[in-house]
């Protein structure tokens, strides 16, 4: 897994109020000039690293915090502040990696120059490339004198100078072999001489069982103090409380469930009379245009018409063919039914004509009409053939609108309670858990305080057994530390090694007296000292010039190993260092960044370039040709270092210098090598910068290239 920078948050930092940024595998932040870009290069610089004099003077100032994630399990913030920072984790890791590292990946206010001058020290290339930098400083004379230098180890005899260490372990071992030889005598004479060491036993075994019984009492004050704890914490979170907090929660589900029944409810009422409006307004309209309607006349009157025309004229030709033959009362009502014929479809052709005159005006309401019943049926879906199935409708809609009204209220009230409740059991979350629990968290987080609080009594009963197990009265507990845990098993076999050795001490302190002048004479000591002090003296001494000589012996061969082996490495440097120089892993990158240098050397302490036609020292090369070689020694030495493990660049307008062709060639070697777990982070105040690094950044993933301006 790679390091990176997950997240940067800084505030009063020079021009810089407050900026906060979570990166990408491609990052890129801009800011015009003056806008504390380089500010923010200088924190994360001091943030992150220890040894912040390779970057020379860095302003002081601001606040705020760097995430690194990819060290340990969890992220790790750092700050100027911090005490760790990223040199420690690398000494601790199995890793090697040499501290020269951080200046490898970062560039400051377009800095090229990764360590001098000329851009990069010998002293960072054999670290890099060979890493006998480090055993140098492990191969001084401070550290390994020059008489262990010359010492010869055959087996395990030691040949050393008379000087120095080799004085020092020659008297050591000779001091060792004199008291040894003390002891021979001692044993070979005195078999009994171990009545002092049954003594010791005995005094060593009385004290141990004193120190068990202080243990013991101190292991029921430490249960009791932490029967105590576990009281106050199972105090801190009350089961009533978490019961009112459990009922909310119901009472908070329920009122919701409720609300959602409410919202279903209210949607299908505003479904069901969505066209209420439209039909309370088209009702009396509709009314009025029927009302007003006036059918087309039927065929009736002219059919009336044309009977009494015909009855007319029929009785017009009898009365003119028969009148001499009539009587003159029959002639009259002959007459009298000829002008009713006349009279009756005078009227009926005159009232036919009108109502159809009256038909004919009213046209435009017809069509009106029509348009109400064709809205109708495009709105219900039904064919509108009379008011009452409008009225019908109407008020059937306007019931819906009524109850989606009513609902309307009802989920006001529900969407206040729910707002009551879920302020009320925030609140009380808040004052049993660290952070604000989210509502879809409230379960999860109740059901591990029950959780807590069950293992918090089932502890307590636990450690109460244990107390009860010991019995010790409470007067009798111990504060006090002693520096070791009691083990009733432990207990009961120190008294019987007691006893034992108490047996011995009896039957040995019989045969004293007969072996004290004897040892006395060997040991040179007056015969009035105690055993007990003669055997100690010289046990002492012996462990003594023991510890003497093994601390002279193990430095001698220590040192001298670690010489002979540096010595042989020290004749492999100089080809490691050019072999490294010529490696592909550190070319690839100066071929493909530069388009034109191939090759690396080291003349001296001079790092040398070279194209297909001339070499060329770091210091002849151009601004923009030393940012493109830099560029490429950073990503390859680092490349070279962590194999394939990943890390971050960070790139204070590293490609300012350089013309507009290689920008692009540099930035996307910098999108490659993000192909490979790394990161990077670029600070920019150039337009034209900006928008190739907008450009290559729609390439990516959603969130992997972030843009942010300060």
């Amino acid at each position: 897994m790679g390091i990176r920078i997950d997240k940067i948050s800084v505030k009063d930092l020079g021009p810089i109020k407050s900026f906060i940024a979570k990166f990408g595998i491609f990052n890129l932040i801009y800011s015009r000039n003056e806008k504390g870009k380089t500010f923010l290069t200088e924190f994360i610089i001091r943030s992150l690293f220890k040894n912040i004099n390779r970057w020379r003077y860095l302003r002081e100032g601001g606040k705020g915090r760097v995430i690194i994630s990819g060290l340990e399990k969890q992220t790790i913030d750092f700050s100027p502040s911090s005490q760790k920072k990223l040199e420690d984790y690398w000494e601790s890791s199995e890793k090697g990696l040499p501290i020269s590292i951080a200046k490898l990946l970062v560039v400051k206010g377009g800095e090229a120059g990764i360590e001098n001058g000329e851009g990069i020290s010998k002293f960072l290339i054999k670290e890099v490339l060979s890493g006998i930098n480090i055993l140098d400083k492990i191969d001084n004379d401070n550290n390994i004198s020059k008489t262990v230098k010359q010492a010869e180890i055959d087996g395990n005899q030691i040949s050393i100078p008379q000087r120095g260490e080799g004085k020092q372990y020659n008297d050591s071992k000779d001091k060792l072999e004199s008291i040894d030889k003390q002891f021979e005598d001692i044993e070979s004479e005195y078999t009994q001489g171990v009545l002092k060491t049954y003594k010791m036993e005995e005094k060593s075994l009385q004290d141990k069982l004193a120190h068990l019984d202080k243990a013991k009492r101190h292991e029921t004050y430490l249960i009791s103090e932490k029967i105590k704890e576990l009281d106050t914490k199972l105090n801190n979170i009350p089961e009533d409380e978490l019961s009112k907090i459990e009922n909310e929660l119901y009472l908070y589900k329920s009122e919701k469930e409720s609300y959602n029944n409410s919202e279903e409810k209210h949607k299908s009422a505003l479904k069901e009379s969505k066209d209420f409006k439209w039909l309370e307004s088209a009702l009396p309209y509709y009314k009025d245009l029927s009302s007003k309607i006036i059918k087309k006349p039927g065929k009736s009157l002219l059919f009336v018409c044309g009977i009494l025309a015909v009855t007319g004229i029929a009785t017009a030709v009898a009365l003119i063919f028969f009148h001499q033959k009539i009587s003159t009362t029959i002639w009259t009502a002959y007459l009298g039914i000829i002008c009713f014929c006349f009279l009756g479809s005078l009227v009926s052709s005159l009232a036919y004509i009108k109502k159809f005159y009256n038909f004919s005006k009213q046209s435009g309401q017809n069509e009106e009409l029509n348009k109400i019943k064709e809205e109708f049926k495009n709105r219900i879906g039904k064919e509108l053939t009379d008011i009452a199935l409008l009225e019908s409708t109407l008020n059937k809609q306007r019931e819906f609108n009524s109850k989606s009204s009513t609902i309307e209220e009802q989920i006001y009230g529900h969407n206040k309670r729910l707002r009551e409740l879920h302020f009320s059991i925030n609140q009380k979350m808040a004052g049993f858990i660290e952070k604000e629990a989210s509502e879809q968290d409230w379960d999860t987080a109740l059901k591990n305080l029950k959780q807590n609080n069950r293992s918090l009594r089932d502890q307590i009963g636990k450690e109460r057994q244990e107390l009860a197990k010991l019995g010790v009265s409470e007067t009798d507990y111990l504060s006090e530390d002693i520096g070791i845990r009691y083990s009733q098993q432990e207990y009961e076999k120190t008294q019987s090694e007691l006893e034992q050795i108490r047996e011995e001490i009896k039957n040995q302190d019989d045969k004293i007296q007969k072996l004290k002048y004897r040892i006395c004479e060997k040991t040179r000591d007056d015969p009035s000292i105690k055993w007990e002090e003669l055997i100690e003296n010289l046990r002492q001494k012996r462990q003594e010039a023991q510890n003497e000589l093994r601390e002279v012996t193990a430095n001698i061969v220590a040192g001298f190993s670690v010489h002979k082996v540096i010595s042989k490495l020290r004749e492999e440097e100089d080809t490691k260092i050019q072999e490294g120089l010529q490696s592909e892993v550190v070319l690839s990158p100066l071929k493909d960044i530069t388009q034109r240098y191939n090759r690396l050397a080291l003349n001296n302490d001079r790092l040398i370039v070279s194209d297909q036609y001339d070499n060329f020292g770091i210091r002849d090369l151009s601004t923009g040709a030393i940012e493109q070689v830099m560029l490429a020694l950073r990503i390859g030495f680092t490349l070279k270092l962590l194999r394939e493990d990943a890390l971050f660049l960070i790139l204070d307008d590293a490609f300012q210098h350089s013309d507009w062709h290689k920008r692009e060639i540099l930035i996307n070697k910098l999108v490659d090598i993000t192909k490979k777990g790394w990161q990077i982070i670029y600070l920019t105040m150039d337009d034209h910068i900006k928008g190739l690094f907008d450009k290559v950044g729609k390439e990516f993933e959603a969130g992997k290239y972030n843009s942010f301006e300060l």
